[in-house]
C-alpha cells in the first residue's frame, strides 16, 4: 500500500509542477495568491519529505506528521480566498463574508476540532479524529459558500467554480477515509492514509489544472436568483445597496 501511494504520490506531484508552472505563466498568481501558496508549499513539502524518506527513514514519520497537519490548517486559507472572490465587486460584503468564513472555521475549530486533541487517548484516535472533524468543518464551509453563491446566483466563472469543484473532491475523499478510520480503527487509517491522501489531492488537481489552464473573465453578478422573480440588474443593484448602508454603517 506504501509503495502504491508513493507512485501516486509521484502523480501529485508532477500535476502541482505543472499547476504552479501553469498559474506562473497565465497571471493567475495575482488572482490566486493563497491557493498557489498552498500548491507552492504542498509541492515543496513533499519533495523534502521524499528526501527525507529515502535518506533518513527513521525520521520520516516525526518530519511528516507536523508538515501534513500545517498542510491541513493551511487549507482554510483557501476557503477565505474564495469567500473574497464570490463578492469581489463589493468590498465591504466581501469583508464581511471574509469575517464570517473566519468566525466559523475559528468556532468549529475551537468546539469540534480541538476536543478530539484534548479527549483522544493516543496518538493516531487524535490525529484521525482531528483530521476528520477539520475536512467536515470544510465541508460545511463550503456548503455555506455554495448556498450563497447560489442564493444571489453568483457566476462563479471557470476559475473559481473548478477551485471550488476540486476542493470538494478532495474533502469529500478525505472525510470517507477519515470517517473508515474511524469507524474500523487505527490500523486500517495507517494502511489507507499512504494511498488515499495522495489520491485525493491528485484527483482535486487534475480538476484545478483543468479550470485554472487559462484566466476566465471576472467574476459578476448574473441573472435571476433562483425560485425568485429578481432580475439580475435587480440582484446586483440589492447588493450594491447593502455595501453603500454598510459603508455608511462602518464610517459613523
Amino acid at each position: 500500500m506504501i509503495t502504491l501511494g508513493l507512485i501516486t504520490s509521484y502523480c501529485a506531484v508532477l500535476l502541482e509542477g505543472l499547476l504552479i508552472v501553469r498559474g506562473a505563466t497565465n497571471r493567475l498568481f495575482r488572482q490566486f495568491p493563497l491557493f498557489y501558496s498552498y500548491v507552492i508549499y504542498a509541492f515543496g513539502g513533499t519533495l523534502v519529505m521524499y528526501f527525507i524518506h529515502w535518506r533518513y527513514p527513521q525520521m520520516y514519520s516525526s518530519a511528516f506528521w507536523p508538515w501534513y497537519l500545517v498542510s491541513i490548517l493551511a487549507e482554510f486559507a483557501i476557503l477565505l480566498e474564495i469567500s473574497d472572490h464570490i463578492f469581489q465587486s463589493f468590498p465591504l460584503i466581501r469583508k464581511l463574508g471574509r469575517a464570517l468564513t473566519v468566525l466559523i472555521s475559528a468556532g468549529l475549530g475551537l468546539f469540534y476540532m480541538l476536543p478530539t486533541i484534548l479527549a483522544s487517548t493516543g496518538r493516531s484516535r487524535a490525529i484521525s479524529s482531528f483530521l476528520l472533524r477539520s475536512f467536515v468543518t470544510k465541508a460545511i464551509i463550503l456548503a455555506v459558500l455554495f448556498y450563497t453563491a447560489h442564493l444571489y446566483d453568483t457566476a462563479l466563472g471557470r476559475n473559481l467554480g473548478g477551485l471550488m469543484l476540486g476542493f470538494c473532491i478532495y474533502v469529500a475523499v478525505n472525510v470517507a477515509m477519515m470517517g473508515s478510520a474511524q469507524a474500523f480503527g487505527s490500523a486500517l487509517f495507517a494502511r489507507i492514509i499512504w494511498f488515499l491522501e495522495p489520491l485525493a489531492f491528485a484527483l482535486c488537481e487534475v480538476v484545478w489544472l483543468i479550470s485554472l489552464w487559462n484566466l476566465s473573465p471576472t467574476l459578476s453578478v448574473q441573472k435571476v436568483a433562483a425560485g425568485t422573480d429578481w432580475d439580475s440588474q435587480a440582484v446586483s443593484l440589492g447588493l450594491t445597496r447593502f455595501n453603500s448602508e454598510l459603508s455608511k454603517i462602518l464610517h459613523k
